[in-house]
């Protein structure tokens, strides 16, 4: 990453910090000790990176189990009462993680963290859950979650997790693709 012609260019996020980047090669001649993968199969080499990020953030069962305990620790009785549409949707979230979770144990057991379609559909659930999640904790807390506290921040950092191990949209593919059967998205020719 220290070659001449690499520029590297932190994104910022709406919380204020940088954990993603824009990565930006200027005629980069690589010594031939550092090829990673076969000449030429540089797709095939970042494709498995990818897959691989993406299979650890979809079977990441103790965060889930963590998120999973939070949630269910707001149905007992948090700082401020809930309502019976929060409590619904409190419910619809500890299910949902719930099935998630056991996926992602099973998924584990089965694979490890290579990616499948099952991480794909655990990336993408877990991700939409998180946003859920924070907005869930943002009504309840009403109008203090305009206030600087962990709240606000939760929905404000959530966003980055659409990105993160591959888009959101890039999982809908894979998913409609490999899992139903959907065709192929066009992709053009290099």
């Amino acid at each position: 990453m220290d070659l001449a012609g690499i520029e590297v260019r932190a994104l910022r996020q709406m919380t204020g910090g940088s954990e993603f980047d824009e990565v930006f090669f200027h005629d980069v001649e690589l010594p031939a000790e550092n090829l990673v993968g076969p000449l030429h199969g540089g797709w095939n080499v970042a494709m498995s990176v990818l897959t691989n990020e993406r299979g650890h953030i979809g079977t990441s069962a103790i965060a889930l189990a963590r998120r999973l305990e939070r949630l269910k620790a707001m149905g007992r009785g948090g700082p401020l009462p809930l309502s019976g549409a929060d409590r619904q949707e409190l419910a619809r979230l500890v299910a949902a993680g719930t099935a998630y979770r056991s996926l992602a144990r099973r998924q584990q057991d089965s694979n490890g963290a290579a990616a499948t379609t099952a991480g794909s559909l655990l990336k993408l659930g877990i991700t939409e859950m998180m946003f859920d999640i924070a907005q869930l904790e943002v009504s309840i807390a009403g109008p203090e979650a305009l206030i600087d506290g962990s709240p606000s921040r939760d929905l404000l950092a959530v966003p980055g997790a659409r990105i993160a191990g591959g888009t959101s949209q890039i999982q809908r593919t894979i998913i409609g693709e490999r899992l139903l059967g959907l065709p192929r998205e066009h992709r053009p020719a290099p």
